[in-house]
């Protein structure tokens, strides 16, 4: 299977969440709901932050760099994420 793009898979980069909540933007602090792979295939276990470092088809995705417990980048879907706290500023 070819790899697509993250914009062709999940669309143009907006920002919000489409469950309403208040809208995730970048630099803020999530939290994971639910475990993950990130991008170089190591496990993310859930609980875990991170820093949204991108926004895909209205909070959808988010692309989020974790430090601790492994260091990777990982594509994660929107549901599966917390505000944690604001960044930036």
């Amino acid at each position: 299977m070819a790899k697509r793009r993250l914009s062709e898979r999940f669309g143009p980069e907006r920002d919000g969440d489409p469950a309403g909540g208040p809208p995730i933007r970048e630099l803020d602090r999530v939290r994971l709901l639910s475990a993950v792979t990130g991008d170089d295939a190591q496990c993310v276990p859930a609980g875990s932050t991170g820093t949204v470092v991108g926004i895909y088809a209205a909070g959808e995705a988010f692309e989020v760099e974790f430090t601790r417990p492994v260091d990777t980048l990982a594509t994660v879907d929107g549901r599966a994420v917390t505000l944690v706290a604001r960044g930036g500023a």
